[in-house]
């Protein structure tokens, strides 16, 4: 399986979960170390606009991974089983204590879920405590900026 990481140079090969832990995300509470990838560059790219509320102008770098072809390293829930509110913006309580019990069960390295930002689109949460996220793979880092050269307007 592949997948997709944006974040900051000084950042982007952190895959301990410790960024995420410090306020907790969309899936994790505080304190819980979690990975954020997207399973595709773009939807990796749809997070930090939705979450800063507007295109981010600073550099980042954009990191392809390769992680476990195994199918019972992940668990990828039907919107069903999903808790109502798991999509709000701000992220809440639902999405934050599922996703939380998941990582406490520690039984796979991946959760498969729906983008909050579009959809369609899936996102991966990785466990860094499973004691497979020692297979994840870093295949490419290359810079990245939203929008195309030269459209870009100053800030």
């Amino acid at each position: 399986m592949q997948a997709w990481r944006i974040g900051k140079a000084e950042d982007i090969t952190d895959l301990s979960g410790a960024g995420a832990a410090l306020f907790g995300g969309r899936w994790n509470r505080p304190d819980q170390p979690a990975v954020y990838l997207g399973l595709s560059p773009s939807g990796c790219a749809l997070d930090p606009v939705l979450l800063a509320g507007h295109v981010p102008h600073l550099p980042f770098k954009l990191m392809h991974l390769q992680l476990p072809c195994d199918p019972a390293l992940y668990e990828e829930p039907s919107l069903a089983d999903l808790p109502w509110g798991w999509d709000s913006l701000p992220p809440d309580r639902p999405s934050m204590d599922f996703g939380s019990l998941w990582l406490e069960r520690n039984q796979q390295l991946g959760l498969i879920l729906p983008s909050a930002a579009m959809d369609g689109t899936r996102c991966l949460l990785i466990n860094p405590r499973h004691p497979a996220s020692h297979l994840v793979r870093v295949l490419q880092i290359t810079d990245f900026v939203y929008g195309k050269p030269g459209t870009r307007q100053a800030a």
